[in-house]
């Protein structure tokens, strides 16, 4: 009966509190794909991108027939008058007489009509649109190619603030065994005071190492949650990169191999380089525009409307007449003197093309000097990942060893603390390598892929 009750207790309390599923990152390639999917400010690229695709609709709809419809009704509370000789009408000669113009209510409507028959500049707006149109759609890659290397870093900070947190456990763990080991030797009257101190306060520093390890990988975590877009994502605790002594030369082959392969100008197709090609490339569209605003345009137009005048407020009253007026014509327009406001437009817009042109290069030579300059830490940091490691499996066998000869009081307090440094010192070495081997590696990788 008391297993029964434990048993309805224990599945009340499970579901009294809500159970949330956890997305499980096991690689950053997933980390990465999950980003480009959920991040808000990729998606808010987009939809950026997309309603630059209306600004080019709107460009080209200026280019088409525009027809449209017109009213007006007037109320003319003053009407205009006009004097005329008397005489026209059998009047004495010299005298006027005051004639009034017009009825007091008018309604006019009517369609009109523009064609635009030759006008280059709404030919540049659309070129200038499309220009835009790219230009939004590599912002978009460029924020994506950005997002991508954001989560590489955040990723692996994250994951290797969690293998500090395994390697701080055991270091503590250890620290735990001579602890216990001091507190009996000290009872026995084996040890002064001192060397109890010392084991004391090395525990806290470990213990103060292990909480601000915990802080950092929640930290990385959450920043890491807010790029994904993923606000339950965790990462996988079985990242095989971190298992070198255990695989030996085998877990080498898990490491990023990026080659750089890219002839001269093929640096194009770089998202952030595009980038800067086609600013360039809207640039010169704009001188273009700005030049062709000082050629002449044509059009032709059309309108026809009918009033209703009336001296009385009855303007939709169809029985009475209406009154038509049609016009038809062509309108040709030629600048002649704008105060130099074109010279201006033209001057303003080559300056900004050759900014362009300037940004371009100088962007080009920075994108070369960042990929030699990872390529040139990840050939160093493997390097030294090589070192780090038989030095890190040396000071664990070292650790093992003191420990052993500590606890049977063959070494002093100061020699295993001495090993227990130089352990710690490696530990530290070891996966900050690692941890440049695998961030390089990767950003390497996400360039070569271009």
């Amino acid at each position: 009966m008391m297993k029964k009750t434990a048993l309805i207790y224990i599945l009340i309390l499970s579901f009294s509190h809500p159970i949330f599923s956890q997305t499980v990152i096991k690689d950053v390639n997933e980390a990465i794909e999950l980003a480009r999917k959920n991040n808000l400010d990729l998606q808010i690229s987009r939809q950026t991108a997309q309603l630059q695709q209306w600004n080019v609709t709107a460009a080209k709809g200026t280019r088409l027939p525009q027809l449209k419809f017109t009213t007006a009704f007037d109320y003319n509370f003053v009407l205009p008058t006009q004097l005329i000789p008397a005489q026209f009408f059998g009047g004495r000669e010299g005298d006027f007489r005051s004639i009034q113009f017009g009825v007091p209510f008018n309604l006019t409507a009517g369609l009109e009509g523009n064609v635009p028959l030759w006008n280059a500049g709404l030919k540049q707006e659309v070129e200038i649109a499309k220009a835009n149109q790219n230009i939004g759609i590599l912002q978009t890659l460029v924020l994506q190619d950005d997002l991508s290397t954001q989560v590489a870093r955040l990723y692996f900070a994250t994951v290797f603030t969690q293998q500090y947190i395994i390697i701080t456990q055991q270091n503590l763990a250890n620290t735990d065994s001579i602890a216990h080991i001091v507190a009996e030797r000290k009872e026995k009257g084996l040890i002064d005071q001192l060397e109890y101190n010392r084991v004391r306060s090395t525990r806290l520093a470990i213990e103060d190492v292990l909480h601000q390890n915990e802080m950092a990988y929640q930290k990385n975590l959450n920043q890491l949650r807010l790029v994904v877009g993923d606000s339950t994502v965790i990462t996988s605790s079985s990242n095989s990169f971190f298992l070198f002594k255990e695989k030996g030369n085998a877990a080498w082959r898990e490491l990023p191999s990026p080659k750089i392969r890219r002839r001269a100008g093929d640096e194009v197709a770089v998202p952030r380089l595009q980038l800067r090609a086609a600013q360039f490339s809207l640039a010169r569209e704009q001188v273009k525009k700005e030049q062709k605003l000082r050629l002449p345009t044509l059009s032709a137009y059309a309108r026809y409307s009918e009033q209703a005048q009336r001296n009385q407020l009855n303007s939709l009253n169809f029985n009475e007449k209406w009154f038509g007026i049609g016009v038809a014509g062509l309108r040709f327009e030629a600048p002649i003197y704008s105060g130099r406001i074109r010279e201006s437009g033209i001057a303003r817009a080559r300056v900004n093309a050759e900014i362009a042109q300037l940004q371009l290069d100088n962007e080009k030579r920075k994108y070369n000097s960042e990929t030699q300059d990872l390529l040139i830490t990840y050939n160093q940091s493997l390097n030294s990942l090589k070192i780090n490691q038989e030095a890190y499996q040396l000071n664990e066998e070292n650790m093992k060893l003191v420990l052993i000869k500590y606890k049977g009081g063959i070494l002093s307090y100061d020699q295993y603390l001495n090993v227990f440094n130089e352990v710690l010192n490696a530990q530290n070495k070891y996966l900050r390598t690692l941890a440049d081997v695998m961030i390089n590696g990767k950003l390497l990788e996400i360039r070569s892929s271009y």
